[in-house]
């Protein structure tokens, strides 16, 4: 009987050990459920990580795109001044301003807004905003040249100026002309009075110059004032450059100026024969006046896909900025006796004609006229 005890202890050991089991089987049931359940919401974070890192990328490579892509210059800098990103178009303008006056100019605009700057001739459009990326600060600069844009505007304004003064002059001119004839007759007559008074015949004889000198002026002015009508056809650069200059060669020679011609006999402009002469004559002659004793003058044409023409260049004592500004405004000019018209006929011809002229000088030694005419 002294062994039942010891059997009762044993079936309840084995009883607690099966309780212990049926209860650890369970745990680890629940432990098994848990980790499923935290597998699938890892599964799904990683999924949606994944797809939030693919957007990112796709977003990321959209902005380089649109970065690189751009026509406009992107840059972004801190509050130093170190560029943190920019695309080619920046890397351009860099190259071709030089860092350091790239770096001054947008040390020049370090406020929110829309900026012109002009540098080294060119004029750039500045939008400048503030960058704020967590414990970045900076600006972020858009940068345009609009130097093109510039020139449009100021030739739309000086056309308007050319219309009004050119409609002003003429009736000037027509008023004046009327008693400029009259004025001329009547000197004439003076003249036969005064065939046997020497002093007052050469009286009568200056103002008779002096009528026609105005007469030569007013029909200079109604030229500029006059519609234009072109006969286009294509002529050799050449040809029209030898009949002008042939015209000239008595006053080169006065002056000992040497005249180098560089037209290519091949290069062709499709213009009216006679205007174009005009053009020539006049420019050519302005360098004539410009250059000193034994100065030279240098004629040159060229011929490309969408333009062609000359350039005639002296060795003056070139034009200043200022005057540039405003050289085929009429009665601008440099001259003491000039009427400041030669130029802008010359401009008026060229906008008949589709083309365009353009100056360059350094205001000291030379002076370079662009004349160009649409192929």
């Amino acid at each position: 009987m002294a062994e039942l005890p010891e059997k009762l202890d044993k079936t309840g050991e084995m009883e607690m050990l099966a309780q212990a089991f049926a209860a650890f089987s369970e745990a680890s049931t629940k432990l098994e459920q848990k980790y499923s359940i935290i597998e699938e919401e890892a599964k799904k974070l990683r999924e949606e990580v994944e797809e939030k890192n693919s957007e990112l990328s796709k977003l990321s490579g959209l902005l380089e795109s649109v970065l690189n892509n751009s026509n406009s210059c992107v840059l972004a800098s801190d509050d130093s001044g170190t560029v943190l990103v920019k695309n080619p178009v920046a890397e351009c303008f860099i190259s071709e301003l030089g860092e350091e006056a790239f770096t001054s100019m947008l040390n020049l605009h370090r406020e929110p807004g829309v900026f012109d700057h002009e540098e080294d001739g060119r004029t750039f459009r500045i939008s400048v905003g503030r960058l704020e990326n967590l414990e970045l600060r900076g600006y972020v600069y858009i940068i345009d040249d609009v130097s093109h844009i510039k020139q449009l505007e100021a030739e739309r304004q000086r056309d308007e100026k050319l219309v009004l003064m050119g409609e002003m002059a003429a009736n000037i001119a027509h008023e004046i002309r009327n008693p400029l004839g009259s004025i001329e007759l009547f000197a004439s007559l003076l003249e036969r009075d005064l065939r046997n008074d020497e002093s007052g015949t050469k009286l009568t004889r200056s103002i008779v110059k002096g009528v026609r000198t105005i007469n030569s002026i007013i029909s200079n002015i109604l030229l500029f004032t006059k519609e234009i009508k072109l006969e286009p056809q294509n002529r050799f650069v050449a040809d029209i450059v030898d009949d002008v200059v042939l015209y000239l060669q008595h006053l080169m020679k006065e002056k000992n100026i040497k005249f180098i011609n560089k037209i290519n006999e091949d290069h062709v402009v499709r213009c009216d024969t006679e205007l174009c002469k005009q053009i020539v004559m006049n420019i050519v002659h302005n360098a004539i006046e410009a250059v000193p004793e034994g100065g030279q003058i240098v004629i040159e044409s060229f011929s490309e896909d969408e333009r062609s023409g000359f350039t005639v260049t002296d060795n003056g004592s070139g034009i200043s900025e200022s005057m540039r500004k405003k050289l085929f405004i009429p009665f601008q000019t440099t001259k003491a006796k000039g009427t400041g018209l030669g130029l802008a006929i010359v401009y008026k011809i060229l906008k008949a004609h589709s083309g365009q002229i353009s100056v360059d000088s350094d205001g000291a030694t030379y002076t370079r006229f662009i004349v160009e005419f649409p192929v």
